[in-house]
């Protein structure tokens, strides 16, 4: 579970969950955004893997919820926003885990789609993507990575799976691994799990931005999970 702290930024909040070894998830109330999200290596040394105000959430296509303040709820496992707009409920849930883990929960009800999509910036020019069982190739155009690798994740004591207080339960979930992302420049994996049905990968400017769109359920309410796993290679 995350230590969570909050400060005011002007009329919106901002919660900065941290892990024990100091990885950080920074999100605000306006829009339900990701705002930065700092990895430190082996070597103790920060690494911000996000593009300054580098996350969105999408709703019906647009982005009609981001200039809202979302009603805010700090819970044990991280921050829950949620916001009612013309007869649309959206929610989304932050979490940090111990193992490096960030997880996005989205629930929704009377939306047709609703996506959020971290922007990350890996500048390097080796930045490469795959599916697991893949191979690596260059980030460029918009790819859409099917979800179908069932997830294999080594559960140990403190990860999201046997962390009750944690909203990750693997084996529970149904989630799967996608698009997996290699920066040779920064001995960095991020290892994309989900429980929708695909993953839109796309190269950006100084990066690249992973969508993560859920799917909507026989009872026209959508909930999915997203899960970035991030794993240093030195």
């Amino acid at each position: 579970m995350p230590t969570i702290k909050k400060e005011s930024s002007g009329e919106a909040t901002i919660w900065t969950l941290r892990n024990t070894k100091g990885n950080e998830l920074k999100v605000t109330d306006q829009g339900a955004r990701v705002i930065s999200m700092r990895f430190r290596d082996k070597d103790y040394k920060n690494n911000f893997l996000l593009k300054e105000d580098g996350g969105k959430v999408i709703v019906d296509g647009g982005e009609d919820f981001s200039k809202i303040l979302w009603q805010a709820e700090q819970l044990i496992e991280g921050v829950k926003f949620t916001a009612h707009v013309g007869g649309k409920s959206v929610s989304v849930l932050y979490s940090v885990s111990n193992d490096n883990e960030i997880s996005i929960i989205c629930e929704a009800s009377g939306v047709e789609d609703v996506s959020v999509e971290p922007i990350f910036t890996l500048p390097d020019a080796e930045s490469r993507a795959c599916q697991k069982g893949a191979a690596w190739e260059k980030i460029s155009d918009e790819k859409i990575y099917p979800v179908t690798q069932p997830a294999e994740v080594e559960m140990e004591l403190g990860m999201f799976g046997y962390d009750p207080g944690c909203p990750i339960d693997y084996l529970d979930a149904g989630l799967k691994n996608a698009a997996n992302i290699f920066s040779a420049q920064k001995s960095i994996d991020i290892i994309v799990y989900a429980t929708q049905d695909n993953i839109h990968v796309r190269a950006v400017d100084g990066g690249f931005a992973i969508k993560a769109s859920g799917s909507k359920a026989a009872d026209g309410k959508i909930k999915s999970q997203t899960v970035y796993m991030i794993k240093n290679r030195k």
